[in-house]
């Protein structure tokens, strides 16, 4: 099965559909919180993969977001800075806690 990295405009849809989620509404609610992080999770990571997105220099990259969860790494909590490639007016984060929610969501100026 071959994945094609979604395009940047319908990811920024998806975020904004994320962030529109009441998660204290019901265990719906934050499943449905969940399965949406985690597909645009997974699309990050193949846009980074191609050159879609920019990371901001100097972040540990998408893959440590995973790793931090999965191995209870010396942090408690990360985000990585991202944007479309040759865009960085609309710029996005994405990021973990081991105590909260995932988060993804635009940059506030």
């Amino acid at each position: 099965m071959i994945i094609r990295a979604m395009d940047f405009n319908t990811l920024e849809k998806e975020i904004e559909q994320l962030n529109r989620i009441n998660t204290r509404a019901n265990y719906t609610s934050r499943d449905r919180y969940y399965s949406l992080y985690n597909s645009i999770y997974e699309n990050l990571l193949e846009m980074e993969k191609v050159g879609q997105i920019t990371i901001e220099t100097g972040s540990k990259g998408l893959g440590y977001l995973h790793e931090l969860l999965m191995n209870d790494g010396p942090e408690f909590s990360y985000t990585v800075v991202f944007w479309e490639k040759n865009n960085a007016a609309r710029k996005y984060k994405i990021g973990v806690c081991i105590r909260g929610l995932p988060i993804c969501k635009p940059m506030k100026d």
